[in-house]
C-alpha cells in the first residue's frame, strides 16, 4: 500500500521543532519538505496533507492570501509556537487568516493557546500538543551521587534572565562553595553581557573560570556529552512555550530545577520547580536526586518513542 504524501512547509527552512519529528515520520508517510521562498509556487493537490510550521515567513503567507479551495484539496495543519503571538509584525498578519483554510490548529502548550484565544477567539479550535524528543540522541548517564554542576543553557536574552539565576547562584555559593554554574550559549542582548560583567566585578567570592564557567555557544551535537558532565539542569525563564532543553537534560538523567513560568507546570511536575529564593536553594541543597526517575518521565511524556502515535492521529484528522 502507498504511502500518503506530507508536504511540510517550515518559516525561513526552520525545522529546529520539527526535524526529529518529520525524520520518524517517515515510517508512515512520504515527507516532502519545502525549504524555498515565496515566489516558488506550491500545488498542495499533490499532497494528502500539509503541515504549516510557525505562524510567519511562507506559510503565514499562504494561510492569509488563498483559500483553502485555491490551494487544492489537501488538509492544512497549522502550528504556532510562541513569538509568532508576541510581536506586531506576526499578529498584524494572523488577523487577516481566514480560519476556514485550517483544518487543525495546533499549539505546544495551553498556555499558547490562551494567548492565542485571547486575541483571536477563532483559535478556540485549536489542540496542543507538545514538542517531541528523539531520546536516543540525549542517553540517559546514571548519578550515583548528589554532585554540584549546573548547567544553563539556551540562547541568552532577557526572556533567559541570567541576571536572576547568577543572584541565586551567588546564594547557593554562600551555603556550599563547591556548585559550579555552566553557562552555555551566545547572548544576543548586549545588556545581558554587560550585567554579568558588572556582576562578578562587583561581588566577592565569584571566580570565573572556578565557580562560573562560560563556555559560550557549542554545536548541538555536543549538548549531549555536556550533558552527560552535569548534575543540575537550572533554568530561570521567565517565558517559554514549553521548555524542551530541559527535557532534554532531564533524559540524560539531570535534575530539573526550573522556574515556574506560566507554561511549566505543563511540561513539568511541582517537584521540578521553584518560585522563588528559598525553593531554589532547597531543591539544591536539600532535595532529593533520582536520575532514573527523571529520565523515565521525559521518554514517556515528551520522546518520539512514545509519543509519535499523537503527531500521526492529528495529521490523519482522526
Amino acid at each position: 500500500m502507498d504511502k500518503k504524501r506530507l508536504l511540510i512547509i517550515p518559516a525561513a527552512g526552520n525545522m529546529n521543532f520539527l526535524g526529529d519529528i518529520a525524520e520518524a515520520l517517515k515510517e508512515k508517510f512520504e515527507i516532502y519538505i519545502h525549504n524555498s521562498g515565496i515566489e516558488q509556487n506550491v500545488y498542495f493537490s499533490q499532497y494528502d496533507y500539509v503541515w504549516l510550521e510557525w505562524a510567519d515567513g511562507y506559510p503565514l503567507f499562504l494561510a492569509t492570501k488563498f483559500t483553502k479551495e485555491q490551494l487544492g484539496a489537501a488538509r492544512i495543519i497549522f502550528r504556532i509556537h510562541k513569538y509568532e503571538l508576541m510581536i506586531e509584525r506576526t499578529l498584524s498578519e494572523i488577523k487577516k487568516i481566514n480560519p476556514d483554510m485550517i483544518d487543525k490548529l495546533i499549539f505546544v502548550s495551553d498556555y499558547m493557546k490562551q494567548i492565542g484565544l485571547f486575541q483571536f477567539p477563532w483559535m478556540e479550535m485549536g489542540e496542543v500538543m507538545p514538542n517531541l524528543i528523539d531520546h536516543t540522541k540525549f542517553p540517559y548517564v546514571e548519578r550515583k551521587s548528589k554532585g554540584y554542576n549546573l548547567l544553563y543553557l539556551g540562547r541568552i536574552g532577557h526572556i533567559k534572565n541570567l541576571p536572576y539565576l547568577m543572584q541565586l547562584f551567588y546564594e547557593l555559593l554562600l551555603c556550599d562553595g563547591r556548585y559550579k554554574l555552566h553557562v552555555v550559549g551566545e547572548m544576543y542582548d548586549k545588556e545581558i553581557y554587560y550585567f554579568k560583567e558588572n556582576f562578578i566585578k562587583k561581588i566577592p567570592y565569584l571566580d570565573i573560570g572556578k565557580n562560573i564557567i562560560f563556555h559560550g555557544q557549542i554545536k548541538h551535537s555536543e549538548v549531549p556529552a555536556m550533558m552527560a558532565e552535569m548534575d543540575y539542569i537550572v533554568s530561570t525563564s521567565t517565558f517559554e512555550s514549553q521548555g524542551v532543553g530541559a527535557i532534554e537534560g532531564m533524559c540524560t538523567g539531570m535534575k530539573p530545577v526550573i522556574y515556574n513560568y506560566g507554561s511549566a507546570d505543563e511540561s513539568f511536575q511541582p517537584e521540578h520547580l521553584f518560585m522563588t529564593r528559598a525553593d531554589f536553594l532547597n531543591r539544591i541543597l536539600y532535595g532529593k536526586c533520582d536520575s532514573i526517575k527523571y529520565h523515565e518521565y521525559a521518554v514517556r511524556n515528551f520522546s518520539i518513542k512514545e509519543n509519535l502515535w499523537r503527531y500521526v492521529k492529528i495529521i490523519e484528522g482522526e
